[in-house]
C-alpha cells in the first residue's frame, strides 16, 4: 500500500487497528513542520526533539482511543500544550530556585552556614550523577520538571509502579548521602539558624 498517498483521515483509522506502517506515513508527513514550530518556540532543537519524540510517543499509545477529526489541527494543538507545560515546569524549577536562594541568603551571614550548604549541594549533584540513567531521569521528571508518575511512566514506557521504585531508590540513596546533613537542613528548613 502506498501511505503516501492516503489521506489523514484514513491514516488515523488504520492507526487505530495498529498499523504501524500508517503511523509512520503520518510521522513522516509532520514531523518537519511540527518540528520548525517548536524550535522556533522553545529556542533548542534538542528541546523540540524531545517534545515531538513525547507527542509522537502518546500519539501512538493512545491512537485506539483518539477521535480526530483534522489530524494537522490536532497535532499542532498537542504540540502547543507541550510547550506550554515545558514552559510551565521551567517557571516551576525558576521559582523553586529563587525561593531555595531566597531562603539561603537570609542564612548567608554565618559563613560556616554557607559552607555547609555547598556541601549539601555538591553532595546532592554527586548522588544525582551516581544513579543510573533511567533512575536519574525519571528523578529528574518527577522533581525538577514535576511530572506525575502517570506522565513519566508513559514518557518512558514503563510502568507507574517503576517509576515509583527509581523514585525510591533515588530518594534512599539521598538520605544515605545527606544524613550527615539532616540537623543542618532542619534547622534552616524550620528557619531557627
Amino acid at each position: 500500500m502506498e501511505y503516501h498517498l492516503l489521506s489523514d483521515e484514513l491514516l488515523v483509522r488504520l492507526m487505530r487497528v495498529d498499523d504501524a506502517e500508517a503511523f509512520s506515513e503520518v510521522y513522516k508527513r509532520f514531523w518537519r513542520p511540527l518540528f520548525q514550530s517548536a524550535r522556533y518556540k522553545v529556542k533548542s532543537e534538542e528541546i523540540a526533539e524531545e517534545l515531538l519524540q513525547d507527542m509522537f510517543l502518546n500519539l501512538w499509545e493512545k491512537r485506539t482511543t483518539l477521535q480526530i477529526e483534522n489530524l494537522g489541527a490536532y497535532l499542532f494543538g498537542v504540540l502547543k500544550y507541550q510547550i506550554v507545560n515545558h514552559y510551565r515546569a521551567l517557571f516551576l524549577a525558576e521559582k523553586y530556585a529563587d525561593f531555595t536562594q531566597s531562603q539561603l541568603d537570609g542564612y548567608v551571614h554565618d559563613a560556616d552556614l554557607a559552607v555547609n550548604i555547598q556541601d549539601i549541594v555538591s553532595v546532592f549533584n554527586e548522588v544525582l550523577q551516581q544513579l543510573p540513567p533511567k533512575t536519574s531521569r525519571v528523578f529528574h521528571m518527577s522533581r525538577l520538571e514535576f511530572k506525575t508518575n502517570r506522565e513519566i511512566a508513559a514518557a518512558l514506557d514503563i510502568t507507574e509502579r517503576t517509576v515509583e521504585h527509581h523514585i525510591t531508590q533515588s530518594l534512599k540513596l539521598l538520605r544515605q548521602q545527606l544524613r550527615d546533613f539532616l540537623p543542618l537542613l532542619l534547622m534552616v528548613w524550620l528557619g531557627n539558624i
